[in-house]
């Protein structure tokens, strides 16, 4: 048993070093946005449309559409979808259109078979612009000012065709945001290995290369929509570029509470698997051996396994101090890292396990059959 524990932790200190020194090479490459970065006031900026799909976000939607009608951008559009919205979200558009005559609202009342909600209502947001780049946001993402001047100079300067954004999440209590730090490093690994990357918050592309793409088209049945995105335009040869937002640079909730992120989650962690069960149980083993037992092993086993589980806990903890660095969470949160990779899992099974019972994913009040959305994989 002393030798099994002792391979096992040599091979995981070994793992834990190399991918480390990976990661952190990887990282330096990603941009850092801020509020008080420096603007470029000679710059020339293409005509950028804005598009917001909103379904019942009436708590949040007049806040953003005045943080983005309001900037400093020239040649501006913003085009917000109300996507069957039942709540107050149509009347407060209605609203901000007569204080904003340039503001687009545009109302959708029925979704067609073969589309998930959201990717329809960003395809019809698109047929309603003229910009030469596209901006695809979601309605609960706060923007700070001059923040769209900065970041498109930024793709303009690296001769990017889509640059998308980790956004700041401002919320949350100390388990809550421990998870948050524990997705953050998960998403940059994925980022690092696939360089193929997208996010709802922010998906900056120029429409050129959106059309190119096939659009959400070609993604219309795609839960995990801004990943597959961000895939589309990497393996049609475009260039692609992945940042972060500082603190208050470009902000989103995201969720209320873990039970919130369980059941948002429920929607996306077993498509990301392609809903193959194989996949969810080859994660599971993987992440409990790289992301738990290494904590377990430091209190059990001969004292050279526990020092090898020592160095890869240690590993974990040189990445989250370099994640602190660009996200507004502590350092200290690696020590709840086995507790968040537990609830990780834990959504991904209730994720596999809901959508297997139900045959299909149940979204904003809207069924999609299992099958039908194994056919646009």
């Amino acid at each position: 048993m002393n030798v099994l524990l002792l391979t096992i932790a040599s091979i995981l200190a070994l793992y834990g070093v190399i991918s480390v020194v990976l990661w952190l090479r990887y990282m330096k490459t990603i941009r850092l946005f801020e509020v008080t970065d420096c603007l470029n006031e000679e710059a020339i900026y293409p005509t950028l449309s804005v598009i917001v799909p909103a379904c019942n976000e009436e708590e949040c939607i007049e806040l953003t559409v005045r943080q983005l009608i309001t900037q400093d951008y020239p040649n501006l559009e913003v085009v917000i979808v109300n996507d069957r919205s039942t709540d107050n979200t149509g009347a407060i558009l209605e609203k901000l259109v007569v204080e904003f005559p340039q503001l687009k609202v545009v109302t959708i009342y029925d979704l067609p078979s073969n589309w998930l909600g959201k990717n329809h209502a960003i395809d019809q947001g698109v047929k309603h612009t003229t910009g030469e780049w596209l901006l695809l946001t979601d309605a609960d993402v706060m923007f700070s000012p001059r923040s769209l001047k900065k970041t498109v100079s930024y793709a303009l300067e690296r001769s990017l065709d889509h640059l998308t954004i980790v956004p700041d999440v401002f919320y949350g209590d100390i388990f809550y945001r421990a998870f948050l730090a524990y997705f953050g490093l998960t998403f940059f690994s994925i980022a690092m290995v696939t360089r193929k990357v997208g996010l709802g918050a922010f998906n900056l592309v120029k429409t050129s290369v959106y059309q190119e793409i096939g659009g959400y088209e070609a993604i219309a049945l795609h839960p995990l929509d801004d990943m597959s995105f961000g895939k589309q335009v990497v393996e049609k040869g475009y260039k692609q570029g992945l940042a972060c937002s500082g603190k208050g640079f470009i902000m989103v909730k995201w969720y209320e509470n873990l039970f919130d992120i369980l059941r948002g989650f429920e929607k996306n962690q077993f498509s990301s698997m392609n809903y193959r069960v194989s996949a969810v149980v080859g994660l599971c083993i993987y992440s409990l051996i790289t992301n738990v037992y290494p904590f377990a092993g430091l209190f059990f086993g001969p004292l050279s396994a526990r020092v090898l589980c020592g160095i890869s806990v240690l590993s974990l903890f040189v990445a989250y101090n370099h994640l602190s660095k660009l996200m507004d969470i502590s350092r200290g949160y690696f020590l709840l890292h086995p507790l968040s990779a537990l609830l990780f899992l834990g959504a991904m099974l209730n994720s596999m396990v809901k959508i297997i019972n139900r045959g299909g994913i149940k979204w904003r009040g809207t069924f999609y059959p299992l099958e039908v959305l194994k056919k646009r994989i």
